[in-house]
């Protein structure tokens, strides 16, 4: 279950929610918080409502996945600057964020 509305998401990317784009939107934060939860390796559920830092990384990934099509090669092109790099890391530098939320560490 997504930590964010599509409408969260729509705004971060200054777009309006509508029923066209709202199976992107709503797929798009689902991917996101499956990595949440994946991150995070949760024993006891995440807090309802969701805390604000966890709200601000759905949104902030669902963005990445918005966006990945465009970036299918690992740039995307802008006529007047050239190419720009995508971050290669995806997942893991919001995983320093997540932190405080983590609940197990898989140390033997």
């Amino acid at each position: 279950m997504a930590y964010a509305t599509a409408e969260q998401l729509a705004t971060a990317m200054h777009l309006t929610a509508t029923p066209a784009n709202q199976a992107q939107l709503d797929s798009c934060l689902e991917a996101a918080a499956t990595e949440i939860d994946q991150v995070c390796d949760r024993v006891d559920p995440m807090p309802t409502p969701a805390p604000d830092l966890v709200v601000q990384v759905n949104i902030a990934r669902g963005v990445e996945w918005m966006k990945a099509a465009d970036a299918a090669f690992g740039g995307v092109g802008y006529a007047d600057i050239g190419i720009l790099k995508t971050p290669p890391d995806g997942m893991m530098r919001h995983m320093v964020t997540l932190l405080p939320y983590k609940q197990q560490w898989g140390l033997a």
